[in-house]
């Protein structure tokens, strides 16, 4: 049974689980992507560079904020799944939980790239604190955007050509988080600012754009949430969130989503977090070369993002999928090998290596869509917020990991940002293998993991015909799609 949250919504809206989405509609959604990429992308991407060189942290235990901070989510995104999945409102499940946290968002990103003068564990606590508050707030934003995505229509090319429009406007996201604060930072510095005010007045701009980002999303998006009542035979259980737990980690195809998930963020964050540390050291160039990279990685992104809608709307998605991530993964293990000494090389890498990026966030979600499927069709109930709590929290986990990982290899690689361009040789080759290496076979081993994922387009057709009659109250069988269940 369907039932609309908002009076107002079209009648087309309250009769159909397979709508067409407006344009407005799939545009107003998509600026959300644009503010989770900023709040993620710069986090993940500078906070360990402006620990260890602007804010005075060693190596070792800024990667230790970092870990703990995340494993904190361990706790809060279980938490919000499930919250976000049985909230009552009139103005739905998801969406007061992004208006909600859109102001925390912006805040806690502000306070967590400001230098402090505080002295010894002070200091390394309230960073700790910060990205604990950080990443809370994040959570609260992230994980009912995203399922908010699940929501708007149950069609799968909808929801494909959805994340193709959504994945540009976080490619946008991406530019904002990364080549936008580079620049400016550059430009404070020349301004005669110091290090610090530079982060911090950069900081400032690119969270506000975050916060009117998820305000557009939330406001365009207002009667547009479809929510499907329970089976009623599970509408009255009682259920812990521990057996919630137990039940979607018992969804074959939903391991694979995670294992993908976890192996992609480490690739990801070890590769844009040492994105900066390249230039600065093996280039020797500063924030505002940089920001052409970033801005690279961004433009090519967009474009990726919106072939890559098309593609997969007419291929297998899986298939696209695992081709991005294979390609992104020989051309990072390559560019180990040829050794790029030049601001243009790191820039074509760059772009060459984010169509794996591309890949991943343009048709991951609408993969995990597909288990929400599985979830109704197995147990009677949709908990898309359940679902995308624990693969937000593997993603954060496997970029907390890294991020503790890098902390190490510079540490025990004699990395020191007191050295400023004379860093030993030992350093610069830890850090070449940070941006090319160590993402390169990361890469390829998320695309191994999703070649297992057992849905394909034949069988999830035949998993939706199957899942209409047991709405309607008709007999229905598994032919055809056994291995999902």
């Amino acid at each position: 049974m369907i039932d609309s949250v908002n009076s107002n919504a079209s009648s087309n809206d309250q009769d159909s689980l397979y709508r067409k989405l407006s344009f407005g509609t799939k545009i107003g959604y998509s600026f959300g992507g644009t503010a989770d990429a900023i709040a993620y992308d710069f986090v993940a991407g500078f906070l360990l560079f402006f620990l260890t060189d602007v804010a005075g942290i060693s190596p070792k235990y800024a990667g230790t904020v970092v870990l703990l901070a995340v494993l904190w989510d361990a706790v809060t995104d279980p938490i919000i799944g499930s919250w976000s999945d049985n909230t009552k409102c009139k103005y739905g499940k998801r969406r007061p939980f992004i208006l909600g946290s859109a102001f925390p968002l912006g805040i806690t990103m502000m306070l967590l790239f400001t230098v402090v003068n505080f002295e010894g564990v002070g200091k390394n606590v309230y960073y700790t604190l910060l990205a604990m508050a950080f990443w809370t707030a994040y959570t609260a934003y992230n994980i009912p955007f995203f399922s908010l995505g699940g929501c708007l229509t149950l069609d799968n090319n909808e929801r494909t050509e959805l994340r193709g429009i959504a994945q540009f406007f976080n490619f946008i996201g991406v530019f904002c988080a990364s080549a936008l604060p580079t620049f400016l930072i550059g430009k404070f510095n020349a301004q005669g600012l110091s290090d610090a005010q530079s982060w911090k007045y950069a900081v400032v701009i690119i969270a506000s754009i975050a916060i009117v980002c998820a305000l557009i999303c939330w406001r365009t998006t207002r009667g547009k949430e479809i929510i499907i009542e329970e089976d009623p035979k599970e509408k009255d259980k009682k259920q812990s969130v521990i057996q919630d737990v137990k039940e979607i980690m018992q969804i074959k195809p939903y391991l694979f989503i995670l294992l993908a998930d976890l192996v992609f963020y480490m690739c990801y964050t070890v590769w844009t977090t040492s994105t900066m540390y390249y230039v600065q050291y093996h280039l020797g160039m500063g924030e505002t070369e940089a920001s052409l990279v970033y801005a690279g990685v961004g433009i090519s992104g967009m474009i990726i993002a919106l072939a890559l809608a098309k593609i997969a709307v007419k291929f297998d998605k899986r298939s696209v999928f695992i081709g991005c991530l294979s390609i992104a993964g020989v051309v990072m293990i390559a560019a180990k090998f040829i050794n790029i000494t030049t601001l243009r090389g790191t820039v074509i890498y760059a772009c060459l290596g984010n169509i794996g990026a591309a890949g991943y966030w343009t048709l991951i979600y609408t993969l995990l869509y597909d288990v929400t499927d599985v979830d109704e069709f197995k147990y009677g109930k949709r908990r898309e917020g359940m679902l995308m709590a624990y693969f937000s929290f593997f993603g954060k986990l496997g970029g907390a990991l890294v991020g503790q990982f890098i902390g190490l290899v510079l540490h025990f690689a004699n990395y020191d940002p007191a050295l400023g361009l004379n860093q030993t040789q030992q350093a610069l080759d830890a850090i070449d293998s940070l941006f090319t290496l160590y993402p390169g076979i990361l890469a390829l081993i998320c695309a191994l993991s999703i070649v297992a994922y057992p849905i394909t387009s034949k069988r999830y057709e035949a998993l939706i015909k199957n899942l209409e009659l047991k709405r309607a109250g008709k007999p229905y069988t598994t032919e055809g799609f056994e291995e999902l269940l």
